[in-house]
């Protein structure tokens, strides 16, 4: 599995599809992209577990729906 294109050293868990190609991301530092308010939403988990999505939708105004 590839590492994350940030740190370069933990495995990736997302892999971010508005890029060209896609940007892998591990947890930590996709996780650190939502408390800074600026969110990876448009990608495919790696991990299989889906914990990036928990994270995101606990942390992040992108996914949470308009009233």
């Amino acid at each position: 599995m590839a590492n994350c294109a940030q740190c370069h050293t933990a495995e990736a868990a997302i892999e971010d599809l508005d890029v060209q190609p896609p940007t892998p991301w591990c947890l930590g530092c996709a996780t650190a992209l939502v408390r800074a308010g600026d969110p990876v939403v448009n990608y495919r988990a790696l991990d299989g577990q889906g914990e990036y999505g928990r994270i995101l939708a606990g942390g992040s105004t992108a996914v949470l729906p308009f009233r």
